[in-house]
């Protein structure tokens, strides 16, 4: 089974506020869940072989690369707050704020589908 994970925080900094919404995340509490739940519905109607999770290790993308993620969904406003280092671009979904908010699961289907045609 291949691992997508949602990224909901920016990287550990220095300067990082503590108080970057609830639990360091950028929305609501569970606002998170909400579209995991959303986009994991997706893919199972169309029965891939895929698993939509939720980031566990404070974005420490060494950790995800090793954990074996295969893309990356970050919430609206990291796509300059997170650190990929040698994580492939192309590999990642940068939602908008829309996207985010109206659970719309196509940028991540579409990835997806970009990574069952390779």
């Amino acid at each position: 089974m291949k691992n997508i994970v949602f990224i909901y925080m920016p990287s550990p900094t220095l300067f990082r506020a503590p108080g970057f919404g609830v639990s360091g995340g950028l929305f609501s509490c569970f606002r998170e869940d909400k579209y995991i739940g959303a986009v994991q519905k997706a893919i199972d109607k169309r029965q891939l072989n895929w698993r939509f999770t939720r980031d566990t290790t404070e974005s420490n993308i060494e950790t995800l690369i090793a954990e074996g993620a295969e893309l990356l969904v970050l919430a609206p406003g990291l796509r300059f707050m997170f650190y990929r280092k040698n994580f492939d671009k192309q590999r990642m979904v940068f939602l908008t704020t829309m996207e985010f908010m109206s659970n719309d699961v196509r940028p991540v289907m579409r990835k997806i589908q970009e990574q069952e045609d390779r």
